[in-house]
């Protein structure tokens, strides 16, 4: 899941992805609720919204997820960013 993620170290402390903020929360956002059914891991929540699980970190960025090895629990409602504003962003090619 994060082979090939980006990691950084900033004044000593390690960051997975974008030292940046590339997306933050917004109004076009669609809510997931995360299902009893086993799709508790990032990268299979961002397999279904997206059809990679490369892009698990910007489920957890958008949801200020601090640690993406933890599994989100059950009924934890979620923003899921749109595909049309991360192809706008330059993030997923549409």
């Amino acid at each position: 899941m994060f082979s090939t993620t980006p990691v950084y170290e900033v004044n000593g402390v390690i960051q997975f992805g974008l030292t940046k903020d590339a997306v933050v929360p917004d109004a076009t956002d669609e809510m997931f609720v995360v299902p009893s059914d086993g799709v508790e891991r990032l990268d299979l929540i961002s397999y279904n919204a997206y059809g990679t699980p490369e892009l698990w970190w910007v489920i957890a960025r958008v949801n200020n997820i601090q640690d993406p090895l933890v599994a989100v629990p059950v009924g934890t409602p979620l923003r899921i960013p749109t595909r049309q504003r991360l192809a706008s962003e330059g993030i997923l090619n549409a």
